[in-house]
């Protein structure tokens, strides 16, 4: 809220507005326009006993006042103005009502903010952040002094030396935290003004935190809004500054559109973006699609990246790799994202072969699988046993520009259809419609042919110990599959904003997708204690949550002054980031405990 105060009070005459009300009425009469200012030992002779009057007398000079002819429902001055001064004769015709200035000795210049300083701002690493206020004040003079504070307030701050212009260059921060700013516009009346007293007006209270992260600026064309995860904004462009020297780049032109399902439907939005050129991010191998996840579902902000660092330790194929940003997006910032590769077919992601336009109709490519019930994609199939649910992610040379199957990409599905079936008749070899399906007896053990079981069971080991209720519906599980040697891989991990939420004394996995026939099979189960002695020991969550929690904790409360405590599946809430994190870190601890202690007893 604008401030306006007469400029005394700026230097701290404490004389309170119902003091000098009255002692305006009693000197000058209910029309005088007197201020503090133009009192004098020649004008009044008083003392502080003088102005000794108590709330009651207030009272009584207000219904004076009223007596007088004054409409208090017109001239009716903010509580806020604790030391504004006395109303000049009161004349509905000069009011301003498009200011939000009610002094009506001030109103004779129109004083008005045309520009407020933005309350949220981000300082980059070696960079400062340009603070702007600007006033507009007819027939006067202004003048400009920025302040820090220290609380939080624009109450009590300290000027900032040479800040008296009307923008403001802050220091560049070498220690995290956040750090606070107001302005005072002093309006200065000119020979032309009249008798008119000098006033001030105090702006908004900036905020500038200083995360010690990189800032990932996105500009749409005239600001336009990101409405839609299946329309892009093209000719965006992107900045990232603050990053290691070689990694910042500018004006990066782009499309960008929303994405997700449950996180798309949250304030805090996630973005995909589509550069028009390939580019390396954060030191990353080119390329031109990138994600912003908004981990909005997760106060810990850390679920996904520590499913990702377990990837990592067991070694699969290709996890997706990124880093934490702070998004300014048209000029306002957006909190806490984290900037990575999309899961795309690419030599330096998901290698497989994608096929070509040359393709003929009886020629096969490698597929990248998503099994999610969403079932959203224009390639889709629902399996003959399980029923569940396939989509084709790269579905290049199998459909036309209005996303219609053609007759090559309708023999190509056709034809792994029929491979999924001849796994799932190997998986439940003795099936039939109706029975339950964990009553089938052990798979048959030709399945490893098309299934490779040291990536299923590195697959099971991170969702399993990520309590990842996802696996079960399923939703975000990626596969891949190899045409030409008929075999199915488990991978890459994606979407873990609902994990770790709970407590689990057992596994949650093992009925979940295929996993339910594969914990059957004397070939898999012996993969999964090979395997858990080989990388379990790696696995070190105290020192990787720790690094984390030190390098989000300026950022994750950033972002929580912005979007408030996020909706936390659980529907539990906790004291701060810290305590979040704390959770976190006792669910992943207890369940790889369980996990442990569940392979140590396969026979």
């Amino acid at each position: 809220m604008t401030k306006i105060v007469p400029f005394s009070t700026v230097f701290s005459i404490k004389i309170s507005f119902f003091l000098l009300f009255a002692a305006v009425f009693l000197f000058s009469g209910c029309g005088g326009s007197t201020k503090p200012e133009s009192f004098s030992d020649s004008d009044a002779d008083f003392t502080d006993a003088d102005f000794d009057i108590d709330e009651e007398e207030d009272l009584e000079h207000a219904e004076s006042d009223n007596e007088s002819g004054i409409d208090q429902n017109e001239a009716e001055i903010p509580s806020e103005q604790d030391d504004a001064d006395a109303p000049s004769e009161y004349d509905d015709n000069d009011t301003d009502t498009s200011s939000e200035i009610q002094d009506t000795d001030s109103a004779v210049c129109d004083p008005v903010f045309t520009r407020q300083p933005d309350s949220m701002n981000i300082a980059p690493n070696n960079q400062s952040v340009t603070l702007v206020c600007e006033v507009e004040a007819k027939g006067c003079n202004i003048s400009y002094q920025w302040y820090e504070s220290s609380d939080g307030t624009t109450d009590a701050g300290t000027p900032v030396a040479e800040a008296t212009g009307s923008s403001f260059e802050t220091p560049v921060f070498t220690k995290k935290g956040f750090y606070y700013y107001y302005c005072i516009a002093t309006i200065i009346p000119t020979s032309e003004t009249g008798d008119v007293d000098t006033v001030a007006l105090i702006s908004d209270l900036a905020s500038v935190a200083h995360t010690a992260l990189p800032t990932l600026y996105i500009n749409t064309p005239d600001s336009a809004p990101i409405t839609s995860k299946e329309e892009w904004i093209k000719n965006a462009v992107i900045s990232l500054v603050g990053s290691e020297e070689s990694w910042n780049f500018e004006n990066v032109s782009t499309s960008i559109r929303g994405r997700g399902n449950s996180t798309w439907i949250k304030p805090k939005k996630p973005y995909a973006l589509k550069l028009d050129k390939k580019q390396k991010i954060l030191g990353l191998s080119e390329h031109k699609r990138w994600v912003l996840l908004a981990n909005y579902l997760d106060n810990s902000f850390i679920r996904n990246e520590t499913a990702f660092y377990l990837a990592r330790i067991f070694t699969m194929d290709w996890t997706p790799d990124g880093d934490f940003v702070d998004l300014v997006l048209n000029g306002k910032y957006q909190g806490l994202y984290w900037l990575g590769e999309a899961i795309k077919v690419n030599k330096k992601r998901v290698n497989i072969n994608d096929g070509n336009e040359n393709m003929t109709d009886d020629e096969d490519k490698d597929y990248l699988i998503e099994m999610d019930i969403n079932y959203d994609e224009p390639v889709k199939f629902k399996s003959p046993i399980r029923d569940l649910p396939y989509m084709i992610k790269n579905d290049d040379f199998m459909i036309d520009e209005n996303n219609e199957i053609t007759t090559g990409g309708q023999a190509r599905l056709e034809r792994l259809q029929a491979k999924i079936t001849d796994l799932e008749n190997l998986l439940y070899p003795d099936f039939t419609e109706g029975a339950n399906i964990n009553s089938c007896s052990a798979p048959d053990e030709s399945y490893s042919e098309v299934i490779d079981i040291d990536s299923w069971a590195k697959f099971w080991f991170v969702n399993e110990i990520m309590d990842n209720t996802e696996v079960k519906h399923p939703k975000s599980c990626y596969f891949t599959f190899d045409s030409e040697n008929n075999i199915m891989k488990a991978g890459p991990v994606w979407d873990f904003d609902w994990a770790s939420l709970y407590t689990h004394s057992t596994p949650i996995l093992k009925y979940s997708i295929y996993y339910n026939a594969l914990f059957k099979s004397p070939a898999f189960k012996a993969k999964v204690k090979e395997l858990w002695n080989e990388y379990s020991g790696n696995i070190d969550f105290e020192t990787h949550i720790e690094s984390m929690r030190s390098k989000l904790d300026t950022a994750a409360q950033y972002d929580t002054m912005l979007w408030g405590e996020h909706n936390d599946p659980s529907g539990i809430k906790r004291e701060n980031f810290d305590a979040y994190v704390n959770f976190f870190k006792e669910r992943v601890l207890d369940k790889l405990s369980v996990v442990d202690t569940d392979i140590s007893k396969i026979e």
